[in-house]
């Protein structure tokens, strides 16, 4: 018998097309009324570039770069920006088209957590994150990809899907 998810990580790039994946995630937390986790991976870089970087615009400015953008990751997810916004309000509109069907749901966020991190692996620190937080099920998208993409092989959501014991919902996303 399937049992249904009690924490739910949702592994977001931050593209647009994250607002289907999280549909997905909203959709099986309102079903099993499940919390979800959002997580955003900043990919560290390889030292040699980061070294580069620092020696071309100095390594305050190149702190100072680093730390905006992990900012402004955190930023968008937790709606402190125009395009989150909105994305809150779909998934608001989401919750309400759902308990107009289902009277016993809550109207409360789903969201018990955001985090931002940084890993040089994408796929091990979601699987870290999914074992850590107790979650049940990962939700994650994945592009189509062609045939060299595919030969090539840097794919997160395959390596996901090597590397858990957690199951994986992989949303297709249309570019």
């Amino acid at each position: 018998m399937i049992q249904k998810p009690k924490r739910i990580l949702f592994a977001s790039d931050l593209s647009t097309n994250m607002k289907e994946v999280f549909t997905h995630a909203v959709s099986i937390s309102t079903l099993s009324d499940a919390g979800i986790i959002v997580l955003h991976v900043m990919e560290e870089a390889v030292k040699n570039a980061e070294r580069r970087a620092q020696r071309a615009f100095g390594e305050t400015l190149y702190n100072a770069i680093r730390s905006e953008q992990k900012t402004g990751a955190l930023n968008l997810l937790t709606g402190k920006n125009v395009d989150a916004l909105r994305i809150k309000q779909a998934i608001a509109g989401f919750l309400d088209d759902r308990t107009e069907r289902q009277p016993g749901i809550e109207m409360s966020s789903p969201i018990e957590k955001i985090l931002v991190t940084e890993s040089k692996s994408v796929a091990d620190e979601i699987t870290r994150t999914a074992v850590e937080e107790g979650c049940d099920i990962i939700v994650m998208g994945c592009r189509h990809q062609n045939f060299i993409e595919n030969a090539i092989g840097d794919n997160i959501a395959r390596k996901v899907l090597k590397r858990t014991s957690v199951p994986v919902l992989v949303v297709p996303l249309l570019d």
